[in-house]
Formats: structure tokens, C-alpha cells, sequence
């Protein structure tokens, strides 16, 4: 049957998309080897509870939910923490990544401690495309990252003991996890490989992150974030920016 896979979605406000997104990655790879789901739902105010409970009796789930907000970060770490299986397959809960795509990288893992998947047609606002790869530059640039082309993926497969280190050091950029933890787990020694997966829009809804409003606000965060992280990188000896060992990609 194969290792059992840990899969962990956060979410938050999404009762148009939950229920398919769960019978989906429910079908693709739970019917054919072992699969925990973990939801860590976030204190969702639109429905998403209610759907999640009745879900939950119908498919095997570990459901965890929140009165108040934790963040995508806390979500993420909290679902973590119910994690058991060999691997963590990480995704978020709107439907822009297939199942189908999960198999490129479990049958990439060979040899690696995270498989991430690197978006091909990236299907988000032109807007959010440019600010993400203009924040991706300056990380390769700061932390050597150079052989990674979707540092912000958050559609990856890690081994758990690695996930689980990399998100306990994980602080500083609340707007950019997969940022952090990609340099945690490549500072730990990770070995990366990228797979190319493919992206589509959110099935419904919008994102409620990168409102205009908040822009001012998330690039002075994310900026900070990745300064802080690289201010403790270099004053402790023993933690040197990650270097490109093991960092693979393939199509």
C-alpha cells in the first residue's frame, strides 16, 4: 500500500470550495494508499464549519476548528501537529491545485526530504503574480536560493520530520510561510527536488489576502520577516544561509 500520507489543508472561508476540494483529493489518493486528512479549519465565518462537520461523518478526517483566528501560519502548524503519516502532503483548500498532480511528486520523492511543486501557468492575478516574484528574487538573491523557481509553492510533499522542524522554527513571515520554511528546511539540510504541476483559479471566491488595502502593510512585513530571518541565520554559527545542495528541478 506504501507509506501513509498526512494530508494537511488549512482553511478558512471556504464553503463554496471545501467539500469538492476534500471528496477529490479523497478520491485520487485515498482509494489508493493510505491517506490521513487533517483540516485545520480557522475560525471560518461563512458556513465552512458546518460543512466540514457533516463532511467529516461521512469521510475519515482529523477536523480541527477555531472560535478565533490563528492565520494561515498557526492553522498550518496546528494541522501539523495531528500528523502521523510518513510524508505531509501540504495544499491549500480554494482548488487551484489537481490530485492527480500529488503522484509527480510521490513518485519523485526518492532521494529528496521535500518534492515542491512548481506552478506552471500560474493561474493568479497578474498583480499577484509580479509581487510574488519580485519577493521569490530578492529571497534567492538574499539566501542563495538560485536553483528554485517556486519558493512560495503551497502544494509540496515533505517527509514530516523535516516538515515538522522547519514550521517550529518558522516565525517571522506570517504573510509568506512557505518562504521561511523553504530556508529552515534547506538551512536543516533538505534535500528539494521541484516537480511541475499545474494551477488553475479558485473555484469560487476571491482571496481575501491581497486586498489593495493591505499591500502597503504585507510588503512591509514580508521585507522585515525575511530580514529577521537572515539577521539570525548569520548571528548564529551553526545556522549558515541554506546552499544549493540537493535543490533539483524537472518537468
Amino acid at each position: 500500500m506504501g507509506e501513509k500520507v498526512s494530508l494537511v489543508l488549512p482553511v478558512h472561508n471556504e464553503a463554496d470550495n471545501i467539500e469538492s476540494v476534500i471528496r477529490s483529493f479523497y478520491k485520487e489518493i485515498g482509494s489508493k494508499i493510505p491517506l490521513q486528512i487533517i483540516v485545520a479549519e480557522d475560525g471560518s465565518t461563512d458556513g465552512t464549519k458546518e460543512i466540514l462537520t457533516k463532511l467529516s461523518q461521512e469521510i475519515p478526517m482529523t477536523l480541527l476548528t477555531e472560535k478565533a483566528r490563528l492565520g494561515y501560519m498557526g492553522g498550518l502548524k496546528r494541522g501539523l501537529e495531528e500528523a502521523v503519516g510518513e510524508y505531509v502532503l501540504f495544499c491549500d483548500s480554494d482548488g487551484q491545485h489537481f490530485p492527480s498532480d500529488f503522484w509527480k511528486m510521490y513518485n519523485a520523492k526518492e532521494g529528496y526530504d521535500m518534492v515542491d511543486g512548481w506552478r506552471i501557468g500560474r493561474a493568479d492575478t497578474a498583480f499577484r503574480r509580479v509581487m510574488s516574484q519580485t519577493f521569490q528574487q530578492i529571497t534567492r538573491v538574499l539566501f542563495g536560493l538560485k536553483n528554485l523557481r517556486d519558493i512560495t509553492s503551497p502544494y509540496r510533499l515533505v517527509r514530516t520530520d523535516v516538515a515538522k522542524k522547519a514550521a517550529s522554527q518558522a516565525k517571522y513571515m506570517r504573510e509568506s510561510f512557505w518562504t521561511e520554511f523553504t530556508i529552515r528546511a534547506m538551512k536543516g539540510g533538505a534535500r528539494v527536488k521541484e516537480v511541475a504541476v499545474k494551477h488553475r483559479p479558485r473555484f469560487n471566491g476571491k482571496t481575501v489576502v491581497y486586498k489593495p488595502s493591505k499591500i502597503p502593510e504585507i510588503v512591509y512585513n514580508q521585507l522585515r520577516g525575511m530580514l529577521r530571518v537572515l539577521s539570525e541565520l548569520r548571528r548564529n554559527p551553526a545556522a549558515s544561509p541554506p546552499s544549493q545542495m540537493g535543490a533539483r528541478r524537472t518537468l
